[in-house]
């Protein structure tokens, strides 16, 4: 079966856009959207941003707005982990630095962060993804089937 992806790289990093699946014992499986910000170094950390469907949709809008607009917008999740409260945040950004503009995706996690420039190809071509798979993605395992695993 084939998987929809999306993957943008700069020099040191990347971004990898696809479906998800939330599983919790117990309950229904649902769709989710993947973020998966890496770094091109060997053994560095990967950090991972799981968006609900509508969060795609949100994200979508937010990369719009930023191309038309510039300035940057911000997602932020809060869950408690075993160390206390875990903020991962998901910027959408127009940037301009020695007279040269661009955009980026950036994930930060309490110290590490990850920021992935990209084309307005890219950050336009993200968007549309994000979009599609706000409603692939919108999906919840029918009753009777709960998923055991």
């Amino acid at each position: 079966m084939k998987t929809p992806q999306f993957t943008t790289y700069t020099k040191s990093a990347g971004v990898e856009i696809s479906p998800y699946e939330k599983r919790q014992e117990g309950k229904p499986r649902e769709g989710r959207i993947s973020l998966r910000f890496f770094k091109l170094e060997s053994g560095a950390q990967q950090l991972r941003f799981v968006a609900e469907p509508w969060e795609g949709f949100e994200l979508f809008r937010m990369i719009n707005k930023v191309f038309q607009d510039g300035g940057k917008e911000t997602l932020t999740h809060r869950f408690e982990g075993s160390e206390g409260e875990i903020v991962t945040k998901l910027t959408v950004e127009k940037y301009e630095r020695a007279n040269k503009a661009g955009y980026a995706l950036v994930i930060q996690r309490g110290d590490e962060s990850i920021n992935v420039a990209a084309t307005a190809g890219h950050f336009l071509y993200a968007a549309e993804f994000l979009r599609h798979l706000s409603l692939t993605e919108a999906w919840v395992e029918p009753p009777g089937q709960v998923n055991r695993a």
